[in-house]
């Protein structure tokens, strides 16, 4: 047997100059320094506000467009005791925006209805029925969650039947604004606040936060109480973990540590993350999967009434229907994956630099992890499309690469879609299942014309060579002051060229996994692993020279702690 091909290229970031000066004002490790630099942080004062994220530090919420209109109209209808629709999106971002206004509203005396969208039944954003059903309910005032930034017939509904309404959205803007009583959106061009790239959750929760100031009630005893949902929304949705939102993530991870809320203890002690601190890990990979699941294949109701859960009970019998939810997800995922890289396999991959697959049989709601899993599979862009043919509409989810933007592009097709929105390098849209084919051969014919053959061969960006005898206690330590790892501030990965293989072992319940020793000469040899590397097991030999790419990883077991490498790729030493 020979040894797995590595495709990828390695791109070792040179180390930029101003290391040396900031390691001197630091007192900090030499590759401490290089990564700050190479983050953008090359002065004393900028880095001493990124390793020690504080609130003091953030902008006045109400630079925020449109807040203090909308800080009036929540004081008006508290104080009218006028009944509050608060209505949010089914992914995280939105249940967890849903469930801060939800249980903050209700805390200053409100009459308060909550509701977020059933993925099937309901449809993404705001809609008619969305206002009818609060009409029914007797409110004068809805308040958006993570959505309702593009819809402007539904928020004159809601006007025709006397009923404000506030957006709070993060999502793009478009040419005018709904006729709302206030859009509070970063996002708008008039925008004063300097931080643009909030969740809808954080925008959210720093929009309640200029509520509660005006009202007179203590700022800091809201933020404790409620950073632990903008830290989930915030990671979950897959924002750059810098600014704002680093100092939101840092602080609600420490709350989410000791938690009050018996939702979030219930959903901690289902998933086995006890006893030790959670990490921006636990919720990118644990937490928001569990709470995103339950609005894919059922209802995310279940979701937000977990995050408001004050009954024990309750709590643990939710987040044990989130469990099997989010293995209802995992299952049907690798259906559709396995149908996905079928089709795929058809195809002449060059020719494709978009990816844009469609079928009757996928559920909708799953497709947005499918197309992910074919971008980090294929390195190019990939849209999956679920079509209903009985209403003859489709959905779709797409996401991409760095070197094209999926909002641009659907834009540049809009003509074949229904509605559409999103970001950069994750959307979704609405589509007429007759217009898929022209759509995507217009998508494809896009792409083709601005993605290069470069572009879609994998990357692996390292940040620096580091031997793996370097990796000791002290270094994770100083490591640990960059946390939370995230978007924009990616856990860091090294490389080390030219290491000997001392063992190299299968692990694991299916033996699927690989247990490493090296040694590169300077030192004690380090231990490692590799997640679904086991076949290297079966070919590398003893003594053999092998070059990695890995990330340095405390590993905590029977109480005690030891560094690991956590191998991300492999290759024979070159």
């Amino acid at each position: 047997m020979t040894m797995p091909a590595c495709t990828s290229r390695w791109n070792v970031t040179p180390e930029p100059p101003g290391v040396s000066d900031l390691q001197k004002a630091l007192g900090c490790s030499r590759i401490v320094a290089r990564l700050l630099v190479q983050r953008g942080i090359q002065t004393e004062s900028d880095a001493r506000a990124f390793l020690d994220p504080s609130f003091d530090r953030l902008a006045n919420p109400l630079l925020l467009p449109d807040a203090l209109r909308a800080v009036r109209r929540i004081m008006v209808a508290l104080d009218r005791r006028e009944r509050i629709y608060v209505y949010g999106d089914y992914d995280a971002d939105g249940i967890t925006a849903a469930a801060l206004w939800t249980r903050l509203l209700e805390r200053l005396g409100g009459d308060v209805q909550s509701h977020v969208p059933h993925r099937r039944r309901d449809g993404y954003d705001l809609r008619d029925r969305v206002v009818e059903a609060a009409h029914e309910a007797g409110a004068r005032l809805i308040i958006t969650a993570d959505c309702g930034i593009q819809r402007h017939q539904e928020v004159m509904a809601a006007r025709r039947c006397g009923i404000d309404v506030i957006i709070t959205d993060h999502h793009e803007v478009g040419n005018t604004l709904p006729d709302a009583i206030a859009v509070v959106n970063p996002h708008r061009s008039d925008c004063a606040y300097p931080f643009r790239d909030l969740a809808g959750v954080g925008v959210s929760y720093r929009l309640a936060e200029a509520l509660v100031q005006a009202i007179g009630l203590p700022v800091t005893k809201y933020r404790n109480a409620f950073v632990e949902l903008a830290a989930i929304g915030t990671v979950t949705d897959i924002m750059p973990l810098v600014g704002d939102n680093r100092v939101f993530v840092k602080a609600g991870l420490r709350e989410m540590s000791e938690s009050r809320r018996k939702g979030i203890r219930a959903l901690l002690q289902q998933t086995g993350i006890t006893g030790r601190p959670v990490t921006s890990q636990d919720i990118g990979f644990v937490i928001g999967p569990r709470l995103n699941a339950v609005g894919r294949v059922d209802d995310p109701r279940k979701a937000l009434d977990l995050l408001l859960s004050q009954a024990e009970d309750e709590a643990t019998d939710l987040a044990t229907q989130l469990e099997q939810a989010n293995q209802s997800r995992r299952d049907e995922e690798q259906r559709i994956l396995a149908m996905a890289i079928e089709d795929i396999a058809k195809l002449v991959l060059d020719d494709y630099p978009c990816l844009v697959l469609d079928a009757a049989e996928w559920h909708a709601g799953v497709i947005g992890v499918v197309a992910n899993r074919l971008v980090e599979r294929y390195g190019r862009p990939a849209v999956l499309i679920a079509r209903d043919e009985e209403t003859g509409v489709a959905r779709g989810s797409a996401r991409s690469i760095p070197s094209f933007n999926m909002h641009d592009a659907l834009l540049a097709c809009s003509e074949h879609l229904v509605e559409f929105g999103g970001h950069s390098h994750a959307a979704g849209f609405t589509i007429a299942c007759d217009k898929v084919p022209s759509f995507r051969r217009e998508l494809i014919a896009y792409a083709r014309d601005r993605l290069r053959p470069e572009d879609l061969r994998p990357t692996v960006e390292v940040d620096a060579e580091l031997p793996p005898s370097a990796v000791n206690l002290t270094l994770l330590s100083e490591l640990s002051l960059l946390e939370p790892w995230g978007h924009d501030n990616e856990e860091p990965l090294f490389s080390a060229f030219g290491v000997r293989v001392i063992e190299a072992r299968r692990i694991g319940r299916n033996r699927s996994h690989l247990r490493l020793r090296l040694a590169d000469g300077s030192g004690r040899p380090a231990e490692g692993v590799m997640w679904c590397g086991g076949d290297w097991a079966d070919v590398l030999p003893i003594g053999a020279t092998v070059d990695v790419c890995y990330k340095a990883r405390l590993n905590r077991f029977n109480g005690q702690e030891m560094p690991q490498l956590l191998v991300v790729e492999m290759r024979p030493a070159q």
